[in-house]
């Protein structure tokens, strides 16, 4: 996705007005009270005391007991740099800069102290929530004079309406008709770089629904690709499926704001780039999962519907909880993944075969350590007592994780190996030696792809990687040619 670049106009008045600038949506891309009260989903205490809070001092009481308890990473903000260019612009030409903002002080005094480019502080505290009018006030109080105010939201169109000069960054509908309405005050306009639509199918990760293809296993090693009907089931479990992991992951993003701020490559996503407001995300991840889910139920079947939704409870637990302990959570990961082929099994009434959920296991969890030696790896200069945010694993694990990946890997092999040897496959293959053929390559990927891994080549997900490495693809047609081919051929001796 492109990203729009910004309108900027700069303001040609005298330098003698007092910047007043906005928190929320305008020096940072994001809400922080909204990211607070969303990181309470994982501490009880911290939610109960919230609601403690607010119900004894309403919203204000509810900033201060979330600024306490769930302080954000200051450091790590999205903060707009078009917007620090100005205010470094404004102080340069002379101009006192005030941040105004309805976030709590502790926090509005945190980041001012970080920045280093604000002369004052007007924030909420207890018993006085700072937004809108009692803004507007507080900086009439402070200025005493004519003013230039930077904003974003609808809550600031009376503050705007009573400067001398006005700036909008990102602003919302509301905030774009007030800017309308007297144009000559504009100083400055700043536009989004994403759209929130654009922001939420990003966030959506359609890229990842490949994963899903998955459901259609259990079809092709039945053999029953020729089965409209069967088809038809797997294609309605692959569209359910891609659905509900899509709300999954609008979910896991918004609770790892934190954690993904700190990522070389993942702070880049919506949520942690403050491009989508996490209110817009936990609506479209209900939507979601709740639909899907009912669709699952409605247009396939009760067992798929039920399977789906119990991946929906282990991959929430595996958000919330699970991910924070090493092994349950490469375990989980395997789990998930195995859960597709389960789920097409029950959409489509194709019992799964045993040496296939065992070969999976393995194999999906060499991926899954392989995902946390390459987050563990980027960490190389760190100290060896240093944990993986959010994760618990230390730098000095390396090679243990290492270690682990390669032998799950040797085992889905091995595993792969009794499966072509088993009588199994004499029931529906009329030359199962063929399947043997199927072992090297398999060795050939595996251990490719580890060895890339250690040289840093693989990305952030190996299963993504997979899908977009060439080698990878010709890998999977080379699979999928050997099993068509033991299947249709006939045996040697019928062809004498």
């Amino acid at each position: 996705m492109n990203a729009m670049p910004p309108i900027v106009s700069k303001s040609t008045l005298s330098t003698g007005l007092d910047l007043f600038v906005d928190l929320d949506g305008t020096l940072i891309a994001g809400d922080i009270a909204e990211e607070s009260l969303a990181r309470t989903a994982r501490n009880w205490r911290a939610f109960v005391a919230a609601a403690q809070s607010y119900s004894a001092g309403g919203l204000s009481g509810l900033k201060r007991s979330l600024a306490t308890s769930m302080p954000p990473d200051v450091t790590n903000l999205p903060f707009r740099e078009d917007v620090l260019d100005y205010i470094r612009g404004a102080r340069a030409a002379g101009r006192r800069v005030v941040l105004a903002t309805a976030a709590d002080k502790q926090i509005a005094v945190a980041v001012a102290d970080h920045l280093g480019l604000f002369d004052a502080v007007i924030a909420s505290e207890p018993g006085r929530n700072m937004k809108g009018e009692a803004k507007l006030h507080a900086i009439q109080d402070m200025a005493a004079g004519p003013f230039e105010y930077l904003g974003d939201s609808a809550a600031d169109v009376p503050i705007w309406q009573a400067a001398e000069r006005s700036g909008f960054v990102a602003p919302s509908a509301q905030a774009r008709h007030e800017m309308k309405r007297d144009p000559g005050s504009v100083s400055l306009h700043i536009e989004p770089s994403i759209s929130q639509g654009k922001a939420l199918m990003k966030a959506m990760r359609p890229h990842q629904w490949a994963k899903n293809v998955l459901v259609f296993v259990p079809i092709l090693f039945a053999h029953e690709y020729v089965d409209p009907g069967v088809l038809l089931a797997g294609l309605m479990a692959f569209v359910c499926f891609s659905l509900c992991a899509s709300g999954v992951y609008l979910v896991n993003d918004i609770i790892d704001i934190e954690a993904d701020r700190k990522h070389a490559t993942k702070h880049k996503r919506p949520f942690a780039a403050g491009h989508l407001s996490i209110r817009r995300g936990l609506l479209a991840a209900g939507a979601l999962l709740g639909g899907s889910v009912l669709a699952a139920f409605a247009f396939v079947n009760v067992l798929f519907g039920l399977v789906l939704a119990s991946y929906a409870v282990l991959t929430t637990a595996y958000t919330f909880c699970l991910k924070r302990y090493s092994t349950v959570d490469v375990v989980a990961l395997s789990l998930l993944y195995t859960w597709r082929i389960l789920a097409g099994s029950a959409a489509t009434a194709l019992a799964p075969s045993p040496w296939l959920l065992s070969y999976s296991l393995f194999f999906f969890l060499s991926l899954a350590y392989m995902k946390r030696y390459i987050e563990i790896d980027a960490m190389k200069t760190a100290d060896e007592d240093e944990k993986l945010p959010s994760r618990n694993y230390y730098a000095s694990e390396v090679q243990l994780v290492l270690t682990f990946g390669i032998a799950n890997g040797a085992l889905s092999v091995l595993t792969l190996a009794q499966y072509v040897n088993s009588t199994s496959v004499e029931q529906f293959y009329s030359m199962p030696f063929l399947l043997w053929l199927i072992v090297p390559v398999m060795m050939f990927w595996i251990y490719r792809t580890w060895t890339w891994a250690s040289r840093g080549k693989i990305g952030d997900d190996p299963v993504v990687f997979a899908l977009k490495d060439r080698i990878s693809r010709i890998c999977v047609g080379i699979v999928l040619l050997i099993i068509i081919a033991a299947r249709v051929l006939p045996q040697p001796g019928g062809l004498l």
